[in-house]
């Protein structure tokens, strides 16, 4: 016990924040948060959050400590005085959870919950600093927090200050279940930081804090909005194909059936056009129904949300539509949600008098409190594996939800063993169930089981994938024979040919020199798609391409693989050059999509001499299929589901890891090295720069940052649609000639000086081309 006279702050209250109006006199203390107020709360909250998976007792006393050298003399004198700086507050709560409460998960999350959850080893980790914290020279211990107290001084003004900390079951992290392990602690992080935010925010920003509302699943309600909005469209006889029709009411069916089985792992296998988007929400809807039917209302077991995982921002955006022209109306413009890079957070610029709705919409971003959140694969994963707060503070809500992943053919294969092992673990242990959707499955469940040490065991929802392909199929698949090639110069004269016809290639370069040939054609409603434009100039493009198909005007589209991600298009006829296969299907899914012409449409698979590609691992996807499609001895294999098992099969052979431990998060969360997981787990190059440009509203942004040097929070988002993403390379070359500015040196935003050209883009004058 420490005498009293030792105890040098308990002569006024310990205090965790300042006052809102951030007073720091020797007086006047009515608005400031007591510091046994903050860590009471964040571990009755953080306790709540982690109920739904069984880590309560962890996370309230991750909650007790996180602040524990917040008691600090130097802490409490730098609230009072900005010049007392650089303390660590956070170290001495870790050290507490592990030396005297053994909880070696809560240990990592307090240490983490400022700047990161750290490795378990080295310089900068976990052991590192606890040893430090134990140290009994003060000196050592000064060095790495900037205070002289030590653990147990510190926990004793706690207890002085009406804390005590509860008996913890001994949980301790373990070498042999790491990955699971690596989980559970950034799951217990996710609780400890939102509730810490939400806390924080209570203090600071009332306002804000009044803003956030927590909006039920109503699933009841909202299964009943989408059955009642697909009988609608039953009836309206808008398609006029009873046999389509036919094979979309028997998947609704089949969604509807399976939905009552347990929370778990699934596959929906299933053709564009079959009305997948919302038989998978009212599978989910259903599900929620049938899983919740027996729990009380606050039951911590309850399916709380729905989480649709999307690879691009354009089905994003179409599916979230769909979503709200559905539910809004009824439900609510709060009960969807949102999230991909197009929307990102500012929220520290928020203007309180601003649209209140969107900023709620904003702030629930931070945390993914919505029922139902349309989000990336990037976001999804890369959250899932992050070591940050902010990106971690959503994992929580990711447990007891049903959540969609759609198209997911397009998953990295390197990262398979991390990202389907977590996967499998929401299923079994955070009370998920995972869906897995597309109209060309992968067979995970044919991997090597030691690249997938949890298993892959997936229920199929769907009673006839290859009955539903077949009745489903508008096009005829027309393949090169095993030495075939054509020239671009006769590609560009039979696309000519045809009043509307599209033709997808695998580079920038590729679709420009075609464009080129096809437009000294003189051939009429000629477009060029890829990402040398701007994604407001592309969905401008789209959307003038979609009047003109709708008339049957002449329409001739040049596009990169870009508009197979999703894009809402029907041409009569297409060419798509050899790439992988999943994309080449994903070209026939442009053509003929609503199956207009009762006769199947030709798509036709072409190699030229010398065209380009990226390279990686969509070379190799390349190579795979060119082998693959010279064994296959009838193009109409290509529509049964079975055939897309086996190409996998082959690509994961080839491309994927043979054990988990080559897939460098895995390996990474084996070691729990945070930082270096949240490294290895890129769903995408993110190795470019965005330079905006002088195209539409780009122009008057990058006037006003040359001007002003400021964008205001709404106008750096929409800087975004306006701005085109160089390699890093390629970003260098253009710094290095000027064909690149910097217009405010405090902004690390960049603008485009030459030439933007209104049908191919970013070009410039000396004719270079820059991406590739």
């Amino acid at each position: 016990m420490i005498p009293k006279k030792e105890l040098t702050c308990m002569s006024q209250p310990f205090y965790a924040h300042s006052g809102r109006d951030d007073r720091r006199s020797t007086g006047g203390y009515n608005d400031w948060q007591l510091l046994v107020s903050h860590l009471k709360a964040v571990a009755k909250e953080a306790a709540c959050f982690a109920k739904p998976f069984g880590l309560e007792a962890e996370a309230y006393i991750a909650g007790l400590l996180h602040d524990l050298g917040k008691y600090a003399e130097r802490f409490q004198a730098r609230l009072r005085d900005p010049r007392v700086r650089h303390i660590n507050h956070w170290s001495a709560g870790a050290a507490a959870a592990s030396a005297r409460c053994k909880a070696d998960c809560a240990a990592f999350v307090v240490e983490g919950h400022h700047a990161g959850l750290p490795a378990l080893q080295g310089n900068i980790s976990l052991q590192d600093s606890v040893k430090r914290m134990l140290n009994t020279d003060p000196n050592r211990r000064k060095e790495h927090t900037n205070c002289r107290e030590s653990v147990d001084e510190l926990l004793e003004f706690m207890r002085a200050d009406g804390v005590e900390l509860p008996l913890l079951a001994s949980n301790p992290l373990k070498r042999s279940h790491a990955f699971e392990d690596s989980l559970r602690t950034r799951m217990l992080f996710s609780c400890l930081v939102d509730a810490d935010f939400l806390d924080t925010e209570r203090h600071f920003s009332p306002d804000k804090a009044a803003r956030r509302i927590s909006v039920p699943l109503a699933e009841a309600e909202a299964l009943d909005t989408v059955l009642e909005h697909l009988r609608t469209l039953e009836t309206s006889g808008n398609d006029g194909n009873k046999e389509v029709n036919a094979k979309r009411q028997a998947l609704l069916r089949d969604c509807l059936g399976k939905a009552a089985c347990k929370p778990g792992l699934f596959t929906l296998t299933a053709p564009t056009g079959s009305g997948k988007t919302l038989a998978s929400l009212a599978f989910a809807l259903r599900h929620a129904v049938e899983n919740n039917r027996e729990l009380a209302a606050d039951d911590p077991r309850l399916l709380r949300r729905i989480i649709v995982v999307i690879p691009y921002t354009s089905i994003i955006e179409q599916t979230a539509r769909k979503y709200r022209e559905v539910l809004a109306e009824r439900l609510g413009e709060d009960y969807i949600l949102e999230h991909h890079s197009s929307a990102p957070l500012e929220l520290e610029n928020l203007d309180a008098a601003g649209d209140l709705a969107e900023n709620r919409v904003r702030l629930a971003q931070e945390n993914w409190d919505f029922p139902v959140v349309v989000t990336t694969s990037v976001q999804f994963f890369e959250s899932l594996f992050s070591n940050r707060p902010s990106k971690c503070r959503r994992l929580h809500n990711i447990a007891r939800s049903v959540i969609l992943f759609d198209e997911v053919q397009t998953l990295p294969k390197n990262l398979a063993p991390s990202l389907l092992s977590a996967v499998r673990l929401l299923t079994r242990d955070y009370g998920s169930t995972c869906v897995f959707m597309t109209a060309t499955q992968p067979a995970f469940d044919g991997v090597n089981k030691a690249a997938l040490p949890f298993g892959w065991e997936p229920v199929e929802i769907s009673s006839s994938p290859k009955d539903m392909a077949q009745a489903l199929r508008r096009t005829r698949i027309l393949l090169p024979g095993p030495s075939e090639k054509t020239t671009w110069e006769k590609l560009a004269r039979d696309i000519a040919a045809q009043n509307q016809a599209l033709c997808v290639v695998n580079s920038t370069q590729d679709a420009h020199d075609l464009f080129v040939l096809l437009r000294g054609l003189e051939a009429e409603g000629t477009f060029h798609l890829s990402t040398k434009l701007c994604p407001k100039h592309r969905r401008t493009k789209l959307e003038q391409i979609r009047a003109l198909l709708k008339a049957g005007r002449p329409c001739r589209l040049i596009s990169t693989q870009l508009i197979e991600a999703g894009v809402d298009v029907d041409f009569p006829a297409a060419w798509r050059a050899l790439g992988p296969l999943d994309s080449i299907i994903q070209t026939a899914g442009r053509c003929n999509r609503e199956g207009s012409n009762p006769l199947p449409c030709p798509v036709t698979v072409f190699r030229v001499d010398g065209m380009h590609s990226p390279p990686g691992a969509y070379k190799t996807a390349m190579g795979v299929t060119e082998s693959f499609l010279s064994r296959l001895k009838d193009p109409d294999e290509l529509f049964n589901p079975d055939t897309y098992k086996r190409y996998f099969g082959e690509l994961y052979n080839l491309s994927g890891p043979a054990k988990a431990e080559d897939d460098k998060a895995f390996a990474a969360c084996k070691k729990f090295d945070f930082p270096l997981a949240a490294k290895e787990c890129k769903l995408i190059d993110d190795s470019t720069w965005p330079v905006i440009v002088k195209w539409g509203r780009g122009i008057e942004l990058a006037e006003k940052l040359a001007k002003e040097k400021h964008l205001t929070s709404e106008e750096r988002r929409e800087a975004q649609r306006y701005s085109v993403n160089f390699f890093s390379s390629k970003f260098a070359e253009a710094l290095r000639n000027g064909w690149v500015s910097k217009p405010a040196e405090d902004w690390d935003f960049y603008v485009w000086e030459s030439d933007y050209d209104e049908n191919l883009g970013v070009r410039h004058k000396e004719g270079v081309e820059l991406i590739s």
